[in-house]
């Protein structure tokens, strides 16, 4: 992939999409100095980032704020900045806004998705970041955690499934009765909305992103054209697939999505459940984009290889 990344430099805007090749690199580093230390420390980070998340909801204020440029010049990224028309409060944890903290949630919920006590984890700091489609992802996973562990004839029979599901969903529903309020419901509700104006804004640059696509050359659109989408619209294209063909071409794009055909072979073949994460994780890329950025991306490998381990075992 490295050969690639570099014959790619020569026909991109800038060189922000080498964080997808090159982060294949980081993998390697971590899965061979120790995947299970890994996975512990991200236990430990995903506690301390729901502490501080917390600690930002009760103070109504960030640990720290970074300074951005935006259209209308150099801002502060603040709870103003990220609470909207509504000013709903949207914690952020150790990252640089709300978004991030739910897209890392995300992740946290596919790499620990049997795990209860984490997936639970992720659901608050969904709740606490008021990210709405990472309260759907987070969710599902939760939902999907039951019916991979006890087949649907032992979950009605299951005292321990009744125990667990029960005082997990008391404890994520007395959760979000405390730190949602109205206006973050109504901005959950819209969700799935056409009217809302975000999701009609993210259909603008869906087509947006299509556009553009069908205007690249041959060599963009093998390679892609990295940076010049957000430089003509001055946003991503919020779907994480169609930012990987525009700034890494179909080849880019083949690299991060053949990976998750296999694992569904595989998981067909060996007649295990894993095809239904993999279903989840193509859907969240649609909506998020865990190939921008290094940590996402590294984020995302690592949960390709979690499947991998997973139906090995079986």
């Amino acid at each position: 992939m490295i050969p690639l990344a570099l014959l790619s430099l020569g026909f991109w805007h800038n060189l922000n999409g080498i964080n997808v090749y090159f982060t294949i690199v980081t993998f390697i580093i971590v899965i061979s100095s120790g995947y299970d230390f890994f996975l512990k420390a991200i236990k430990y980070v995903a506690y301390i980032l729901l502490i501080l998340a917390i600690y930002e909801f009760i103070t109504k204020s960030y640990l720290f704020v970074v300074f951005r440029p935006t259209e209308w010049g150099i801002l502060p990224l603040d709870p103003k900045f990220y609470g909207g028309h509504s000013q709903i409060f949207r914690a952020k944890g150790l990252f640089e806004g709300p978004l991030a903290l739910s897209q890392f949630a995300i992740g946290l919920a596919f790499l620990f998705r049997s795990n209860l006590k984490i997936l639970v984890v992720a659901v608050l700091l969904t709740i606490l970041a008021n990210g709405r489609l990472g309260m759907v992802i987070t969710g599902v996973m939760f939902i999907l955690y039951f019916v991979s562990k006890y087949d649907l004839v032992s979950i009605i029979k299951s005292k321990k499934f009744i125990r667990l599901f029960f005082l997990s969903l008391v404890l994520i529903i007395s959760a979000a009765v405390y730190l949602i309020d109205e206006k973050s419901i109504e901005r959950i509700s819209n969700s799935f909305s056409f009217e809302d104006n975000s999701n009609t804004a993210r259909l603008y640059y869906w087509e947006e992103a299509i556009n553009i696509f069908g205007d690249y050359n041959i060599f963009n659109i093998l390679l892609g054209n990295s940076g010049y989408f957000r430089e003509v619209t001055g946003n991503s294209a919020e779907n994480g697939w169609l930012m990987l063909l525009l700034d890494n071409g179909i080849l880019g794009l083949l690299f991060y999505i053949f990976p998750l055909l296999i694992v569904s072979l595989l998981s067909l073949k060996h007649k295990t459940g894993h095809w239904l994460y993999v279903g989840v994780l193509f859907l969240a890329m649609m909506v998020q984009t865990f190939n921008l950025g290094v940590s996402a991306s590294l984020l995302y490998w690592i949960i390709i290889y979690s499947l991998f381990i997973d139906i090995k075992k079986t």
